[in-house]
């Protein structure tokens, strides 16, 4: 008799509650979450009463907010970010929320096997580890699918600076420890470098701009630090920008802008003038961290000058300057 009072019981519960349970699953149809929590709760026999679409999202969402691979993809597609011009001349933006938490620490995951010692890229396409860069560095792979997702955000940022067959150079992260640092450098080479095209042609190429974009910031200081950028009201920066940018200090005398650590966000500059030519005003300086970690990226826009074999006027952008990316030279 128990058992036949339980079973009476069971099906009057699913017989009385099931029209409630269905407006109701209709009322909350986009509210993913609170139906995943709904279902913890329900017993197996109402289950089918929930919308398709819980079961079709179950796999792609979790409750802590973290999405996964397909919704993180999703979500890249339609990212939204905010943008605040720095400085005119040399062009300097500062970007919001250019990428999400979760984006960052995926980037981070992807990359974190390669890290290495830093080095630095000579203009005749050597490279050399220096004691003025002390970082550790990691390639990202071009072919991931987030890693497509955020060079083109990039490249769309960037409007008509870039051609559709104008790539990016492997993006690098770094990553800083305690005293570790970047001294004064430009991303530019002072010479143009040559590459090969899909047909077997050379061009000349070099990096006509930068994003570094911060992506963990639990750290104290690490400022990135532009001691040549001013801006017309340098006074008034802690308070204008929640201590974002700040006045940059260089020889006991205030100078330039510095820019704190803050994940997601990023701060973009103009390398080469019009004629291909490197300005020396965007030099800068990845500073001390004195306690944490720091890991940033780097984002480097390739712009072509010409191919190798083109004549005079493709090679008159190739004059040599001293000095080479990584170490910048009075």
């Amino acid at each position: 008799m128990n058992l036949k009072g339980g079973n009476y019981a069971t099906n009057a519960l699913i017989l009385f509650s099931t029209p409630l349970l269905a407006v109701f699953a209709l009322y909350l149809g986009f509210q993913q979450p609170f139906l995943l929590v709904l279902h913890s709760y329900l017993p197996r026999r109402l289950d089918v009463y929930l919308p398709a679409r819980l079961w079709e999202a179950t796999p792609a969402v979790i409750l802590d907010g973290t999405l996964s691979p397909r919704d993180l993809l999703k979500a890249c597609e339609g990212h939204q970010y905010t943008t605040e011009i720095i400085s005119l001349d040399p062009l300097l933006i500062y970007i919001n929320n250019f990428t999400s938490a979760q984006e960052a620490e995926e980037l981070i995951k992807l990359g974190s096997p390669e890290f290495a010692e830093s080095f630095i890229s000579r203009s005749r396409g050597s490279t050399q580890r220096v004691t003025g860069r002390t970082s550790q560095s990691a390639p990202l792979p071009m072919d991931d699918p987030l890693v497509v997702c955020l060079l083109s955000r990039a490249r769309k940022f960037m409007g008509s600076m870039l051609l559709p067959s104008e790539p990016f150079s492997i993006p690098q992260l770094v990553r800083y420890f305690p005293s570790q640092k970047y001294d004064l450098h430009t991303d530019f080479w002072p010479e143009h470098q040559i590459t090969s095209l899909e047909d077997g042609k050379q061009v000349y190429f070099n990096r006509i701009a930068s994003f570094f974009v911060f992506l963990r910031d639990n750290c104290t200081e690490g400022y990135t630090y532009f001691p040549l950028v001013e801006t017309s009201l340098p006074n008034i920066l802690d308070g204008t920008y929640n201590d974002r940018i700040a006045q940059g200090e260089m020889n006991g005398e205030a100078k330039g802008i510095k820019f704190k650590p803050m994940r997601g966000n990023a701060v973009f500059w103009v390398n080469l003038d019009k004629d291909g030519k490197g300005d020396r005003r965007v030099v800068h300086a990845g500073l001390p961290v004195n306690e944490g970690e720091k890991i940033g990226l780097n984002i480097w826009p390739r712009k072509y000058f010409g191919y190798v074999d083109g004549g005079d006027e493709d090679r008159e952008g190739m004059a040599t300057r001293d000095g080479w990316s990584g170490k910048w030279k009075d």
